[in-house]
């Protein structure tokens, strides 16, 4: 969990604070995250206390994300997860940045064009997140026809995926100015995770592959259309690896995908 999670208890920040009228103290989770500097409804000490992720801890406003415990199996840990609507929150950047970005776009001749995400992260999920970079590459060919691809890839560790053909290949490792370039899209594809939530926040309308993991229920924002696997044990939640989510992946196909990408073509 991260980056994704950060910008949910944004969005329900902001809401407490619309509604009170008070600065909020985030408690909890993985500590103060870059994305919390500069918000002015935030504050590190003397407000009122919310909840950054699901915890026991005491807070003045408890919200109740998407997990509601966590099992120990002899596999590993699996989350079990209760339906949850997130508030949608827009990431505000520095001029600076979009300018960055327009440069950048303006070097590689792209004007309007559809953002891939096939970097998934495996450090939490295991490989659970993994559509298949073949799958991706099918999706990216029959995309190209209509539009520019992009997709920016990260040089972390990690992230080893190849270059996509018939794209246009952005390495970048910097969050504020990967969440620059996803504002500028016409729409966004990519398997949930943080993408899922800034493209929300832009209002930009994503197609979200869920896999085996999550599904709709769990998380969805009005402008996602969303492909999960139609079974019993959907949402899964496994963080190791998933011979379920496994199948999941392999059942959600390029042409699924495409079909939806079409609507917001």
């Amino acid at each position: 969990m991260g980056i994704g999670d950060d910008i949910m208890f944004l969005g329900e920040a902001q809401r407490i604070y619309e509604e009170t009228g008070k600065k909020i103290t985030p408690v909890s989770g993985t500590g103060w995250s870059n994305l919390f500097n500069d918000v002015d409804f935030l504050t590190k000490q003397g407000g009122l206390t919310v909840n950054t992720r699901d915890t026991s801890e005491r807070s003045d406003i408890h919200v109740d994300y998407y997990i509601k415990e966590k099992q120990n199996t002899l596999l590993g840990k699996k989350l079990v997860l209760r339906p949850y609507k997130p508030k949608p929150y827009k990431i505000k950047l520095e001029k600076s940045i979009l300018n960055t970005v327009d440069k950048i776009l303006e070097q590689h001749n792209v004007s309007e064009f559809v953002m891939v995400n096939p970097d998934y992260k495996s450090s939490f999920f295991s490989e659970n997140k993994n559509w298949g970079f073949k799958k991706w590459q099918e999706l990216t060919n029959k995309l190209s026809k209509h539009t520019q691809v992009v997709r920016i890839h990260p040089n972390k560790s990690g992230y080893k995926e190849p270059n996509l053909k018939n794209a246009v290949n952005i390495n970048c490792d910097d969050l504020l100015t990967t969440i620059g370039f996803a504002s500028k899209a016409k729409f966004g594809v990519t398997f949930d995770g943080m993408l899922h939530h800034v493209f929300a926040g832009y209002k930009i309308p994503s197609v979200v592959i869920c896999g085996g993991l999550i599904d709709q229920n769990t998380l969805s924002y009005n402008t996602g259309l969303y492909l999960s696997y139609d079974h019993p044990d959907t949402p899964c939640g496994s963080t190791y690896y998933c011979p379920h989510c496994v199948d999941a992946n392999k059942a959600i196909t390029v042409e699924m995908v495409y079909e939806q990408c079409v609507k917001l073509l």
